[in-house]
């Protein structure tokens, strides 16, 4: 994932980890996805203020968060995907 803004970096193992439970659209700890991309709680909560504000994801409690279809679509367009 090198050459991605943090930003990307994050939303793209966010739908990858959603998807390895079998929908983009889990919901996850947002520090556990953080973690497996070495961010520190810190880093997470303000990409995920931002990438909230922009449609990107929900947020379903105080540290679960969700992918919006909005968000889904952000990441096929990363990936290249139709």
């Amino acid at each position: 994932m090198a050459g991605k803004t943090k930003d990307e970096r994050y939303i793209l193992k966010l739908y990858d980890m959603a998807t390895e439970r079998g929908d983009p659209m889990s919901t996850l700890n947002r520090n556990d996805v953080g973690a497996s991309i070495g961010f520190s709680p810190k880093v997470v909560k303000t990409i995920c203020v931002l990438l909230g504000q922009a449609n990107f994801i929900r947020k379903e409690s105080a540290d679960e968060i969700s992918l919006t279809r909005h968000g889904i679509s952000l990441v096929e367009d990363l990936k290249g995907i139709s």
